[in-house]
């Protein structure tokens, strides 16, 4: 439940109870390419070549933080690449290296730390999360990438598969549209933050 603070003209705070906010539920609106071979792996890059902006998320095991997704999102579309079924990630990660590109990421740390297992190194990052922290406050509740959706985007992500097993093929639809949907907001975030 909402509430709203006011205050009387003689000074009296008073609390009004409101309808609970209602957020968009939000699907992927970009066309998802699923990428689990090489030759596709290599399309994807050149695909990628002209874009000088890219979300990029990824799905690990939980303990191991193992890489079981890539997902890549551009103003046009989506990419979810499968590292299990593709042996050398390398093409995509020279872009990852490349200044002119700025990867969008929320909670940057983590995925380099994944990809450093790779040698992976990401050249030029914006990171949503200390956007959100620098331009919100530190103390300012809710800074995962839900909560920072819900405020800043006015959607509602289903985190429900969050801790799904990644390895297990194949992935469900709602896997799949999960995946694409923690890179395609990357996306929106880096607008709303460069106003």
């Amino acid at each position: 439940m909402e509430y709203r603070y006011l205050i009387s003209e003689n000074n009296v705070l008073s609390r009004r109870t409101e309808a609970p906010l209602s957020y968009e539920v939000y699907a992927p609106r970009r066309s998802i390419r699923w990428i689990d071979q090489a030759d596709a792996l290599m399309s994807l890059c050149e695909d990628l070549a002209p874009e000088q902006m890219i979300g990029l998320d990824v799905e690990t095991t939980l303990r191991s933080q193992s890489l079981c997704l890539l997902q890549i999102a551009t103003l046009s579309f989506t990419a979810i690449v499968d590292p299990l079924a593709i042996g050398d990630l390398g093409p995509l990660f020279s872009i990852f290296k490349d200044p002119d590109v700025c990867i969008v990421i929320h909670n940057a740390p983590f995925e380099r730390t994944v990809l450093k297992k790779f040698n992976c190194e990401i050249t030029n990052v914006f990171d949503t999360l200390r956007a959100s922290r620098t331009i919100r406050g530190k103390r300012k509740s809710g800074h995962s990438l839900a909560a920072v959706c819900r405020r800043e985007l006015n959607i509602h992500l289903d985190k429900q598969y969050q801790r799904s097993d990644w390895r297990r093929r194949p992935l469900s639809r709602d896997q799949i549209n999960y995946a694409a949907l923690d890179a395609e907001v990357l996306i929106d975030l880096y607008r709303i933050f460069h106003r």
